[in-house]
Formats: C-alpha cells, structure tokens, sequence
C-alpha cells in the first residue's frame, strides 16, 4: 500500500512539474472553493494540491508510525540482547562435546549479530521518523500555508527538507551496505552449495558461521532448529527464564549439527543455487534503488542550495557546478522535478520486484531439474 501511494503522490507532484492536463480543472483553485472556501492564501489550492496533499498527510502518518516502531522494538530488543549476551558470558557450565561447544558459538554470534542488526534497525527507525515528520510542512506547502509565518514559512519547509535529506543521506549509505552484502551472500551461497553437493554429510562444523548455519536450517518445519528463534518474541525477565531460553537454543543447534554431520539432503544444495540467484538480483535491485534515490536526493538538494545561495552572483564556481550553471529559479525547478520522477520510478521497482524473484526462482528451479 506505501509503495502505491508513493507512486500517486509523485506521479501527482510530477504531472504538477510539468503542468500536465494543465488546461483542466485540475489547476483551477476555484473549483476548491465550490466545496470548502479556505482564508487567504490557502484559497488558491487546486485540486491537484488537495490530491497530493492527501498522499503527504498519508506518507506523515505512516512514516511517523512507522519510525516511532522501528525505534521502539530495537530498543527493547537491544535490552533483551544485552541481558542474554551478559548471561551467556557469565554461564559456567563447561562444554564437552565438539557439538555443543559449536553450538554456544553459534548462539553467541547468533546474538551479537542480532544486536547489530537492532542498532542498525534503531537509525533507520530515526531516519524514516524524521522524512516522516518533514511531510508536515511538504503537505502544508500544498496548501500554500509555508507562504506565511504560521507554521515558519519557507525557511521553516528548507528546514524540514534538510533534515530529511540528511536522513536520506544515511539511508543512501544502508543501501550501498545492503547491496554489497546481497552480492557477497549470492557468492557465498554458490561456494557452499558446491561443497555440500559434493559430501555426504557436514561434519567440518568448526569454522560453520551463523550465517552457513542459517543456509542449513533454512528449510526446517521446525523453527527453533534456528538460533535466532527466541527473537521471535519477549524474553522473560526472570534470568531463570533465559538461561533456559540459551540453553534450548544451544542444545537445538546442537541436534542439528548431529543430524548434519550424519547426512545432509541434497536438496538443500539445490535450493541454495536457487536463493543464491534470488540474492544476487536482490543485489542488483538494491544498486537500483541507490541510483534512484541518489538522483532524487541530488535533486532535492539542488532545491535547499538555491534557497541558501539566492544571489547568483556571488555563488562560487564549485556551488555553479552542483546547480549545472543553470539559473536558480531553472535550478529549482529542474531538482524537484527530476526528485519527484525517481521518486516515482522507485515504486514501480519494488511493486515489480516480487514477480522478478518469482521469475527468477522459477527458471533457477528448471535449470537445476535439467542439469
């Protein structure tokens, strides 16, 4: 639902860029005031506006929310982790067997991983938060109310559009990460399914990482063959409670590692070559999204230079550069349209996307039963 309400919205603010069906009624602020009549200067709203208002609003609230759950559950997840991670370093029970002390490894790095990931899941929390919060003046700018002082005006809106454009920022840089390792994993995933095609069982478990150890549980009916199960849900607060947590966790890896070492089903192999084509498109999607949203957020950034640098005879060379020595007001207009149109084009891609990965397990899965 986000990614087709993203999608009107700037294929509204696009159609809007370059004043498309500009002769309909669309433009015309006083087909607004046959249904509500609004105080000056919101009573030249269109009903073009009105539209995109709505998506705004739309992106305000579930952006808002979104960010505030994001914040919240890392925060509480951080906490439970770190209460684990404190009493699995504080057990004393000694392992014996090469199994169970592959398994409280495992666990451990199970555990660690999941609290980057929730440091991780807590700044991307922040950013969404903050693009959310900057809808309040982008939809109040529909409605020509940043042309007055009743909510800071125009240098209230380049505010909320620095802020946003910082969180972007940060975003950008996830993405180039996630790509990366999506590439990294499909390669990974490739090598691995080439060892286990050519071995009976698995029983070099020393070096297994959480990651491989993922791989070979992936298919399990049973969830708790995972290490990552207890994340599922809360931790109880009683450190009774979450020894045994580790201690379930630790002796289901444990059995597993035993059923590997005995055999492994070939079929996992094959179903890794078919993820591993998933990963690397996913790879590719993600640099995708980066081009997109780089350009959308140079774009954007054009439009804070020009409000910051208004006299063009003073920018410097370099700042010329950045607006492409055109004039301000074509700088403008150039770097919100070109926004809005990738802005546009992103949601297609992830609308898209589920039916490429279909595709793609589809024709991997042929290929493995013809080979």
């Amino acid at each position: 639902m986000d990614a087709i309400v993203q999608f009107v919205r700037n294929a509204l603010c696009t159609a809007k860029n370059f004043n498309v069906l500009g002769s309909t009624f669309l433009y015309d602020p006083n087909v607004t005031a046959r249904y509500y009549e609004f105080p000056s200067p919101m009573d030249q709203t269109t009903p073009l506006e009105i539209l995109i208002s709505i998506t705004q609003i739309y992106a305000l609230v579930t952006c808002s929310i979104a960010g505030s759950k994001m914040i919240y559950s890392s925060v509480k997840k951080l906490h439970l982790i770190s209460r684990l991670v404190s009493l699995q370093v504080e057990r004393d029970d000694a392992k014996k067997e090469k199994n169970e002390v592959v398994a409280r490894r495992i666990v451990t790095e199970s555990l660690l991983q999941e609290s980057d990931a929730a440091i991780r899941s807590f700044f991307v929390g922040v950013c969404v938060f903050a693009i959310g919060i900057s809808f309040v003046w982008l939809s109040a700018n529909s409605y020509h109310i940043t042309s007055t002082d009743w909510i800071g005006g125009v240098a209230a809106l380049i505010h909320a559009l620095t802020v946003a454009e910082i969180a972007l920022f940060a975003l950008l840089c996830y993405m180039v990460k996630d790509a990366r390792d999506a590439m990294r994993k499909s390669n990974e995933m490739k090598k691995f399914a080439a060892n286990l095609s050519t071995s009976k069982g698995f029983s070099e478990v020393d070096g297994l990482t959480v990651e491989e150890y993922g791989w070979l549980s992936a298919d399990d009916d049973d969830d708790t063959s995972s290490p990552l199960f207890w994340t599922k849900g809360d931790v109880s607060s009683s450190v009774t409670a979450d020894a045994k947590v580790l201690t379930k966790a630790e002796e289901a890896v444990a059995t597993k590692l035993e059923k590997l070492a005995k055999s492994v089903d070939p079929q996992v192999a094959e179903s890794l070559l078919v993820k591993s084509e998933v990963s690397r498109f996913e790879g590719l999607r993600e640099y995708v999204y980066l081009v997109l949203n780089f350009f959308a957020f140079y774009g954007y950034a054009a439009c804070i230079l020009v409000y910051y640098f208004q006299k063009e005879e003073e920018q410097h060379s370099f700042m010329r550069s950045i607006l492409l020595h055109l004039p301000n007001a074509d700088a403008d207009w150039l770097g919100n349209a070109v926004g809005d149109f990738m802005w546009t084009v992103e949601p297609i891609v992830i609308l898209g996307s589920p039916l490429i990965a279909q595709s793609i397990t589809k024709d991997a899965k042929k290929k493995e039963k013809v080979a």
